[in-house]
């Protein structure tokens, strides 16, 4: 059995979400927000980021002792704007959800704990190598490579837990289907690629994780068929009652 992942202690408190984010003091050296290059390389990429991004922000909703990002800069040795790198999503505990324009590892006391990338043909050497290196050597918790539109992974989803220093690939399941799911011991839950679909799968539920509008979507089409299966019934009742009434009048008159 393989050691359990170092405990990672707890960030010092940090700034209220209502306060201004934290900039760098006293440093000559600018830090650009954006680093010119696209946000995606296609749109299945782009739909996959938000949909993730999303999830992540509902699975999660209500705390406000940690940051989810979406593309954004992370900047990792101060006085350096060359050591910067952008995920296609992070997550990082101990950090107020708030806006900013980057996040500066050094003035937020940590790395974040998870980190996401989308696989794309364009993107999948330096995904796979050189920022993998980079976020291990940053003390990123957990790496995730996922491929929901095919022909980049295989698996389509392979997440990494860093152990003594080291990414060791996590366990995988695969079943029928092509199903394929890993499960996140930082996030508590489950990633499942099943039905050409990638989603988080609720273990104690035994359902997927649902968006706002699809909970909303659900609750219409029960009440749907809850008034479908009452008129169905209604009718049956009353064609029940019509031939009782039909069978008492020719009981009554047998001409």
């Amino acid at each position: 059995m393989r050691p359990p992942s170092p405990w990672v202690p707890p960030a010092p408190p940090r700034p209220a979400a209502s306060e201004p984010p934290p900039v760098p003091a006293e440093d000559p050296v600018e830090y650009p927000s954006e680093d010119g290059l696209p946000i995606s390389t296609n749109t299945d990429h782009l739909e996959w980021m938000v949909r993730c991004y999303r999830e992540l922000k509902h699975r999660f909703r209500g705390r406000q002792d940690l940051f989810i990002g979406c593309d954004m800069l992370i900047y990792y040795e101060p006085g350096n704007n060359k050591a910067a790198v952008a995920p296609d999503v992070f997550v990082s505990f101990g950090v107020p959800q708030r806006d900013q324009p980057s996040y500066f590892v050094w003035l937020e006391g940590k790395p974040p704990d998870v980190v996401w990338e989308f696989g794309a043909p364009l993107t999948v050497k330096g995904d796979a190598g050189e920022k993998k290196e980079t976020y291990r050597r940053m003390g990123v918790r957990e790496y995730w490579l996922l491929d929901p539109v095919g022909g980049v992974y295989d698996p389509r989803v392979q997440g990494f837990e860093l152990i003594d220093g080291a990414y060791e690939r996590m366990s995988c399941e695969e079943g029928p289907d092509g199903l394929v799911a890993v499960w996140s011991p930082v996030l508590q839950l489950e990633v499942r690629f099943a039905d050409g679909r990638l989603r988080f799968w609720n273990r104690e539920t035994a359902q997927y994780r649902q968006l706002p509008e699809e909970e909303a979507e659900a609750q219409i089409e029960s009440i749907e068929r809850a008034l479908k299966a009452e008129k169905r019934a209604r009718k049956a009742l009353e064609a029940r009652l019509a031939k009782f009434e039909a069978e008492s009048r020719s009981t009554r008159d047998p001409t």
